[in-house]
């Protein structure tokens, strides 16, 4: 028996039995940390990615609506081009008729060739009577296209202010990470507190967007106006005869914008005619006797949008107006290559306007004929009010959105989704050498004590109140995305945000460039201790 003890002392088999059984659970356990680790990261580059696609997503909703208006105020820009060409027609006709037309009319009686003469009167007369119905019919006509743009405009603003509002069954959000779900603070309140403005991500993308506009909210503001959040009202008193007044500067910020844009992009035959002798809209005729005598035919036109002041006129408003004028000079006596000495024997105006007030003919003298054409003036649009203090912070006022996500990484009950190789049960009962922990790191609320083992997004952020804040509002895994729609034309930065070039582009944006603090603040309390002491923390 003494024996057989004393042997078993000496034996030294089996010792690596006990190494290998505490090397296998090291190993285990190794290896269980390092696939749910890895199974994290996955699951937050897939939240990631869902983030940034979605910003991108809603920075191309906004390049988007913002090139609509481009395109559909450059399209207003043609129509309004298009009426004063044809006002040019108007006047052009009157000059004919009442120059070559009269001359064809007494021409027509000379035999031989009076035929020729009353044929040209004849065709001169048909052609007066052409343009003029029809500017009659195109002018009302290309209004009312215009008043239907500005509609879609504002269809188009309000249509993208909803998409704006991200919600768990976004597409996007489905499509790249289907756990992914809105942050809290994205959505906080109701949908009505979103719509009012009031302080949440959602609200705060939504002004973001409406601020580029003019009339819309200013930049400064926390919330924005939920029956008229896009400042349609206000545009819609240029169709005001009553509100349309030019002393206004709301109204004459439209006004003279459009109507220098206009008469910017005139063609030449219509904003001052062309070097055609005698029935072109531009040229001159000199005869000069040297020493005894000269005449000189001078032939001018010209063609633009003008906008009255309303106490002119019984207020004419924005008018189109269209003029074919001929000067005759003469010089006692003419000295070649002398430019004074010339004195005005006569003026003769052919001039044709649309307006407010019916607009009118003038032939000859001063005398205006109306209820020719009715013009209703320049008609609502979208136009941007860019910011430049302190630009290289409000970023021009590009309109930024913020996208934050979350995903419920944490088992909320027996049906919550687990996730791979977690050891959530080392937590309870006694733990592991539970006897010898100094207790300088225990948590009784959250039942953290040393010797536990726990790997579970159950302490996901560390103790503490503000970690526990941090589980219950995220899930446990959280990641933000910014956005922006810019504009840029391709080799020049310096030109100036405009509604007038549809040259809008989407980006990401470093989150630390987000220019809504207080909106940052509430998603990352330490924003201001990462921007000091960690100058580039934020910058991806």
């Amino acid at each position: 028996m003494f024996s057989l003890l004393r042997r078993l002392r000496r034996d030294e088999r089996g010792q690596a039995l006990v190494i290998g059984a505490v090397a296998m659970l090291v190993l285990a356990v190794t290896v269980m940390a390092s696939v749910s680790i890895g199974h994290g990261v996955y699951e937050k580059i897939k939240l990631q990615d869902a983030a940034d696609a979605q910003a991108y997503s809603l920075a191309v909703k906004e390049a988007r609506a913002y090139n609509f208006l481009a395109y559909t105020n450059r399209a207003m820009v043609v129509h309004y081009s298009a009426m004063l060409t044809f006002m040019s027609y108007v006047s052009h006709a009157l000059y004919l008729d009442m120059t070559i037309g009269k001359l064809a009319s007494v021409a027509q009686y000379i035999p031989g060739i009076g035929a020729i003469f009353a044929a040209v009167r004849q065709v001169i007369k048909a052609w007066k009577v052409a343009v003029e119905w029809v500017a009659r019919i195109l002018i009302p006509l290309l209004s009312a296209l215009n008043v239907a743009l500005w509609l879609a405009q504002e269809a188009m603003m309000l249509g993208t202010l909803k998409d704006l509002m991200l919600t768990a069954n976004d597409g996007t959000l489905r499509g790249t990470d289907p756990r992914a779900k809105p942050g809290r603070t994205m959505t906080t309140g109701s949908a009505l507190d979103v719509l009012r403005g009031r302080p949440n991500l959602n609200s705060a993308n939504m002004k973001n967007f409406l601020h580029v506009i003019d009339d819309g909210p200013s930049s400064r503001a926390t919330s924005f106006d939920l029956l008229d959040p896009t400042g349609l009202t206000k545009r819609a008193r240029l169709l005001n005869q009553n509100d349309n007044k030019l002393s206004n500067p709301d109204m004459a910020k439209y006004r003279l914008l459009m109507g220098n844009l206009v008469n910017g992009v005139r063609r030449e035959w219509t904003a001052v005619g062309k070097n055609i002798p005698i029935i072109g809209r531009k040229w001159s005729l000199n005869l000069c006797i040297p020493f005894v005598f000269g005449i000189r035919l001078t032939k001018v036109a010209d063609s633009q949008i003008k906008s009255f002041d309303e106490e002119f006129e019984d207020n004419r408003r924005d008018q189109l107006f269209a003029s074919d004028d001929i000067k005759i000079q003469m010089a006692l006596p003419c000295i070649p290559g002398r430019r004074r000495g010339w004195k005005d024997v006569l003026n003769v105006n052919f001039r044709a306007a649309a307006d407010n007030q019916g607009g009118f003919h003038q032939t000859y003298g001063s005398r205006k004929t109306n209820d020719h054409h009715k013009w209703i003036g320049l008609t609502p649009f979208f136009t941007a009010d860019t910011s430049f203090v302190d630009p290289w912070h409000n970023h021009f006022s590009y309109p930024c959105n913020v996208t934050v996500l979350s995903k419920d990484m944490i088992p909320q009950s027996a049906q919550s989704p687990r996730q791979p190789f977690h050891l959530e049960h080392l937590r309870g009962g006694s733990g592991f050498m539970t006897d010898s922990r100094s207790g300088q790191f225990d948590d009784a609320s959250t039942n953290v004590r040393g010797g536990f083992l726990d790997i579970t997004w159950a302490l996901a952020g560390g103790n503490g109140k503000r970690a526990e804040n941090f589980r219950e509002q995220t899930g446990g895994m959280m990641a933000l995305s910014v956005g922006r729609a810019i504009y840029h034309r391709p080799g020049d930065w310096k030109e100036e945000p405009n509604f007038f070039n549809p040259l809008w582009t989407a980006r990401l944006a470093p989150a630390k460039t987000h220019w809504e603090e207080d909106a940052l603040l509430d998603v990352i309390p330490g924003l201001h201790t990462a921007q000091s002491d960690f100058a580039d923390a934020l910058n991806y």
